[in-house]
């Protein structure tokens, strides 16, 4: 399995990677509310998985598809869930196991 779940908020964005042996975890964070995103070193740290989920606010979901629509049509088409959702800034490893069991279960 080479998954991520990429879990987005106005002031962190984490990115939880999921290898078949081991999971990893990178966050950014905003150090003020008008800073912009750097979608394009994001996308790069994602390192190419074979499927994403993108979890957090709405509108921010819908930006980083636009992004995405526009600049990585490779991983736009690798996304297999966007879910919006205004649970806490950090994702929680409960969280994690729910969408690994139920998008990742059985496709790797």
């Amino acid at each position: 399995m080479n998954a991520c779940i990429l879990y987005l908020n106005k002031k962190r964005i984490e990115m939880i990677k999921l290898e078949s042996d081991h999971m990893e975890s990178k966050y950014w964070e905003k150090l003020k509310e008008t800073d912009k995103w750097d979608f394009a070193e994001i996308t790069k740290t994602l390192d190419s998985p074979n499927e994403v989920i993108l979890v957090g606010e709405s509108g921010l979901n819908m930006e980083y598809r636009r992004w995405l629509a526009n600049h990585d049509r490779v991983l736009a088409k690798k996304l297999i869930a966007v879910i919006g959702s205004t649970i806490e800034t950090k994702i929680n490893p409960s969280v994690v196991s729910h969408f690994k069991e139920k998008y990742f279960r059985g496709r790797a």
